[in-house]
């Protein structure tokens, strides 16, 4: 077995950088840790250690959006709020609200999805802590 500390990372293709920063930024909060030339940024979400990439290369268009078998990438809230709210701050930042509901055995689990500005599906969602 290979013991890791989790998922260390992802990237996105993206159509336009600026865009995409600006998105991430106003929503979540990202703060932009380095660039790799004009193409691509590296983000970190506060009080997290993942890094989200966000590249804009000609060479990876294709995929533009597209999630690859991948159904789509999640964010777990740190408190809980109305997914209204989130979906709210989705379509301000320059998102696409899309669905958001109660789930789990007793309904106490908050869900929301939306897609970013090039169609990449997210889901938001808060639970209470295990005891």
């Amino acid at each position: 077995m290979i013991q890791t500390f989790g998922l260390s990372h992802i990237q996105l293709s993206v159509s336009d950088l600026e865009r995409s920063l600006r998105f991430y930024q106003e929503l979540l909060g990202m703060k932009e840790l380095f660039r790799f030339g004009s193409n691509a940024v590296m983000l970190q979400t506060p009080g997290s250690n993942e890094i989200f990439t966000l590249n804009c290369n000609s060479e990876g268009t294709d995929g533009l959006g597209k999630m690859g078998g991948i159904a789509h990438f999640g964010f777990r809230l740190r408190e809980a709020i109305e997914m209204t709210e989130v979906l709210d701050a989705v379509a301000r930042a320059g998102g696409t609200p899309v669905d958001h509901g109660k789930r789990g055995k007793d309904k106490e689990e908050l869900y929301a999805f939306a897609t970013d500005p090039d169609g990449y599906e997210i889901e938001f969602f808060w639970a209470p802590a295990s005891n």
